[in-house]
């Protein structure tokens, strides 16, 4: 089998996965949420309106651009509390935990490590930078 191939072949694979599905269902489930479309759209407005207001230098308007930055805030707030995009958010974590274990398994292999007894070593990983140490 070819690298191309196996590749191939992990991509079905990945998308047989629950996980792959689940995200796939929540994206689906974003896309048809009025609400939560229209919160992004209104987002995207205040993104561009603080780029705009910031592209100004010295002429811009602190004022303006912290209540521009408040308003963003707390936009993003509610889309995330939002049941649609916390399950969204969910699914993609899941989603990125399989996508490091699978690059994380090629760097084994890469480094040469027997591809079918090498294991990932054991990780204390919070997923919060602040408490790392290093991986490895």
């Amino acid at each position: 089998m070819s690298i191309e191939s196996a590749l191939r072949e992990l991509g079905k694979e990945i998308q047989k996965d629950q996980r792959f599905i689940a995200l796939q269902a929540a994206a689906k489930a974003n896309d048809g949420d009025e609400k939560l479309q229209q919160q992004m759209q209104e987002m995207q407005l205040l993104s561009l309106k603080y780029q705009q207001e910031a592209e100004k230098g010295d002429e811009a308007s602190q004022d303006r651009i912290a209540e521009l930055q408040e308003q963003y805030q707390k936009l993003y707030g509610e889309i995330m509390e939002s049941e649609n995009m916390q399950k969204y958010s969910a699914a993609a974590s899941e989603m990125e935990q399989m996508a490091q274990y699978i690059s994380g398994m090629i760097g084994l292999f890469f480094d040469g490590q027997d591809a079918e007894t090498c294991q990932l070593p054991a990780s204390d990983c919070t997923h919060d930078c602040c408490t790392c140490g290093g991986c490895h």
